[in-house]
């Protein structure tokens, strides 16, 4: 107690040390005062007894000292001092201190931000008590590939045998949509049908009510449902009373039984869960949805996963005819790896890339110290003259190069506090936990620790390097500029190569993205974007049968066609660039029979047409082709160039719905007709195969199942601007069915523009990180040179007085630049090709070693370090020899 005491008032003495050094030095001036007294008394002469009288005392500064010492803190006085001296110095050097804090702070700013997106999107656990409980469970095929869904008759397998998890739950792929209706007017939210331990896997509790119970996923049972905070605020305007009276969802009488907490936020952003109801001993084979599980306390994943390998054996011995051809295993691993999905190669290659950004910054950073400190050896040597230590000298370099990296990372961290919202903005809709990517304490003691690293690296060595002062040749040196020495030539040879290096690498990988990204674009989607509008129904369990579906389409595509402006209208069960759904089938007339799993689109007359789809072969589907006429499809090209190569396909049969047991049999189907490949999954993969069928064709099993996991879509063909004809078309929805929002309007230009979000996004990034990291190597060049040239200008100065032309010193300032650059693009070059490795997942049609890529990234980084190189080139030309020389 005594000593934290005496500390505060060290501490306190440091606030009034002028004070106290008054106070003192009169206490002093009297005491002397009074020994010389006794001297003069003694005989001596005044100045002879005060003579005597700083003897016997030892030296009045060295009393102050020790006073001081005794009274104050002299390591935070001293720190102090350095810190009032490296602002006068610092003031006094604006070039070098703006640069240097805007390089670190454009380094730090950009290396936060995506540690920022990384730590939201890849670090940061799932919001859910003890994340790395939850796993899923999916299906492992033969070849060592794994499908991350399931069955319901595997869920209630499970559920009955395993003894390595607390719960298991089932909830749908892809959240479906409902049409809530009884306010002012109806509106369509999104909806995940879940098992009755849902909640229970993820750990949450509902604020309000209950959460389900087994009773409620029975079949038949009552519709009950559990609401989100923000839809029941938004549309309820947090009612209480909501969990008493019915609400009205898809015109079905509903009754809420539970609210979730605020913040409450699941993958698909559901904002209402809906009971999934399954058999107690399901067959269903053609619907697939995720399963989620907890582990009990005290079990691994290594244990669950190999009791699951178990369980597999005795489920394909006694449910032999639900196992799947080629399903060898139950596939598992962490929850929160499924819901990352294909994001967290593009965050680390982006992180990676930012990495070197920020190594570039140091880099040059390092270079303006070392340069700065080797045109103040003067200083320092008069400094080591008047008594500092190389210790005390260093620590003086150091606190400046602490105050500059403390600096830089505190703009650096406000860019990034600036930066996350438009990151997270711009950031494609397919990116999961937006909403967790946010500055935070792990930021900022992420860019804390960049500070101190950035310190480390160029802060120490140059600071070492300049309390190595040899006194006596600094003060007998007679220039006044920087010694020659204290930067080696190695070393700057070493920052420009390294430097070029480092920017190839990181410009060679923005240039094989960009041109991947050009490729992209340039793919043929398969039909014709503009002037095509499109939305999304959620249809009504009412329509439960494919001849009342088909009732309600065909009422409604005549009112959307007879609207003017409109050229045709078109349905589908989703469009491309859409999720859709596949569909076992076989190729019948073929020995064997040959399986195929295509992409499964029913659509009606007309939609080809509408989406300016080209017919190959054969015809299109017309009115005829109805539920009493004989069962037909199409198929899309890539399917008839694989299926039937040598001959065709026009007349050929297949049978869609194949093993997904009897209520989804499908009749053998003819072809009547080949289609151009259209992208319906996404542009950066291979069209693949589809299969067409009418609408008015579905299987009557089909139908309610579609209509619950797949909201319909609808596509508009016309002859004005889209946007112009959504409120018509919103007007004819209503009246056919009043109760039915429409639900995603939008023009097709803008789908297939989002498909390349993703793509865009990461184009964006790495740009950026590369245009900055080629500026400044193009400064860090510049500033190599013009320290080079301010060391040989005495050489120079030589060279013109003996007649050297200033076209021949610029051509040795070039030389030198030239030769330092192909040195770093070799190098650079070199790395690469290794580097290129690491975003190969990230290119299209483009490969990792494309030569004109990197021919680009060199060409153009060569050109920037030459014209960043040219004016020290032309500044050392235009030496005048006679001031050069009268300087030394």
């Amino acid at each position: 107690m005594r000593k934290l005491r005496a500390f505060f008032l060290r501490i306190l003495g440091l606030a009034s040390t002028k004070t106290a050094d008054a106070e003192f030095a009169n206490e002093l001036e009297s005491h002397i005062a009074l020994d010389a007294e006794d001297g003069i008394r003694a005989g001596l002469s005044p100045a002879e007894a005060r003579r005597h009288a700083l003897i016997r005392l030892g030296g009045a500064e060295q009393a102050r000292q020790i006073y001081r010492e005794r009274h104050t803190l002299p390591w935070l006085e001293s720190l102090i001092q350095d810190l009032r001296y490296t602002l006068r110095q610092l003031r006094h050097s604006p070039g070098f201190t703006i640069t240097a804090i805007v390089t670190l702070s454009l380094g730090v700013g950009a290396a936060t931000t995506m540690f920022t997106v990384l730590n939201g999107v890849l670090l940061q656990p799932l919001p859910y008590p003890h994340p790395d409980r939850i796993l899923y469970i999916g299906s492992r095929y033969d070849g060592g590939s794994d499908f991350r869904v399931t069955r319901a008759a595997q869920f209630r397998f499970l559920q009955e045998r395993n003894r390595s998890f607390d719960s298991l739950a089932l909830n749908d792929v892809v959240a479906s949509a409902v049409n809530l209706s009884g306010g002012s007017e109806p509106e369509q939210v999104k909806t995940v049908s879940v098992s009755a331990d849902f909640f229970k896997v993820l750990g949450v509790a509902p604020a309000l009510g209950r959460a389900f119970t087994s009773a409620d996923e029975s079949q038949g049972g009552a519709c009950v449902a559990v609401l989100t905070d923000s839809l029941w605020r938004s549309r309820y305007n947090g009612d209480r009373s909501i969990l008493h009276n019915p609400i009205t969802v898809n015109r079905t009488s509903c009754s809420v039984v539970g609210i979730l907490p605020p913040g409450f936020r699941f993958q698909s952003d559901a904002a209402m869960f809906l009971p999934l109801q399954i058999a107690p001993a399901p067959r269903d084979l053609g619907h697939y949805y995720n399963l989620m599980t907890r582990l009990n306390p005290g079990v691994t994943p290594q244990q669950a996963s190999a009791e699951l390998a178990g369980l597999f054996s005795q489920f394909k011995a006694t449910h032999g005819d639900l196992v799947d051809d080629g399903e060898v295993g139950f596939e598992t691993g962490r929850y929160q790896d499924a819901v990352l999905g294909y994001v967290r190669p593009t965050l680390w290659a982006l992180f990676a890339a930012v990495c070197l950004m920020m190594s570039i910054a140091c880099v040059n950073v390092a270079h303006l110290q070392i340069s700065r400190v080797a045109a103040r050896t003067r200083e320092m040597a008069v400094r080591a003259a008047l008594g500092a230590s190389r210790p005390r000298l260093a620590r003086q370099l150091i606190t400046e190069s602490a105050l500059v990296a403390f600096v830089g990372a505190g703009l650096g961290l406000l860019l990034a506090c600036f930066c996350v919202p438009l990151l997270r903005h711009f950031s494609p809709s397919g990116l999961p936990r937006t909403s967790d990517i946010s500055v935070d304490l792990n930021v900022a003691a992420f860019a804390g620790a960049l500070s101190v690293l950035t310190l480390l690296t160029f802060g120490v060595v140059p600071a070492i390097s300049g309390s190595r002062t040899n006194v006596n040749l600094e003060l007998k040196s007679a220039t006044h500029g920087p010694t020659p020495g204290k930067i080696t030539p190695l070393g700057r040879d070493l920052l420009i190569v390294t430097e070029v290096t480092l920017s190839l690498i990181l410009m060679t990988g923005a240039t094989l993205i960009i041109r991947s990204f050009v490729g992209l674009e340039q793919v043929s989607p398969g039909f014709d974007p503009r002037d095509l509008l499109t939305f999304k129904l959620s249809v009504p369990p009412r329509y439960a049968t494919t001849a009342q579906m088909w009732e309600f389409e065909r009422q409604l595509l005549n009112h959307i066609d007879s609207i003017p402006g409109v050229d045709m209208a078109a349905s589908a069960t989703s469009l491309p660039l859409d999720p859709g759904p596949d569909m076992p089938g076989v190729l019948l007339g073929q020995s064997p029979p040959k399986q195929i799993n295509p992409a499964y689109r029913p659509v009606s007359p007309g939609y080809f047409h509408v989406l300016g789809t080209t017919v190959v072969r054969g015809r299109s589907f017309s009115e005829s082709d109805s539920a009493n006429s004989p069962p037909v499809a199409i198929i899309n090209a890539s399917l008839a160039r694989q299926a039937f190569p040598d001959r065709s396909p026009i007349g050929q049969r297949l049978q869609l719905g194949a093993g997904l047991g009897p209520e989804f049999a499908d009749p053998p189907r003819l072809i009547v007709g080949v289609v151009a490949d259209v992208h319906e999954k996404s542009l950066d993969t291979p069209a693949g195969i589809t299969v067409y069928i009418p609408r008015a064709q579905i299987p009557d099993a089909l139908t309610p199942l579609m209509n619950r996991a797949i909201p319909m879509s609808w596509a508009i063909r016309t002859r004005v601007p889209p946007a112009q004809l959504s409120g018509a078309i919103r007007r004819a929805i209503l009246e056919v069915d009043s109760q039915q929002p429409a639900a995603d309007m939008r023009t097709m230009e803008k789908t297939v523009s989002a498909a390349l979000d993703r793509q865009r996004f990461t184009l964006l990034l790495v740009t950026i990180f590369a245009s900055l990291a080629m500026v400044l190597a193009a400064v860090g060049i510049y500033g190599v040179s013009s320290y080079e040239m301010q060391q040989r200008t005495r050489e120079l100065g030589i060279r013109m007085a003996l007649g050297a032309r200033r076209v021949d010193l610029m051509l040795l300032v070039l030389r030198r630049t030239a030769t330092l650059l192909a040195i770093g693009l070799i190098v650079g070059f070199s790395c690469s090709l290794a580097a290129s490795r690491a975003i190969k997942s990230l290119l299209f049609s483009v490969g990792q070693h494309d030569p004109l890529a990197m021919l680009t990234a060199c060409g153009v980084l060569a050109i920037c370090g030459l014209i960043a190189s040219l004016i020290p080139a032309r500044r050392a030309a235009s030496i005048d020899p006679m001031q050069a020389l009268r300087a030394e």
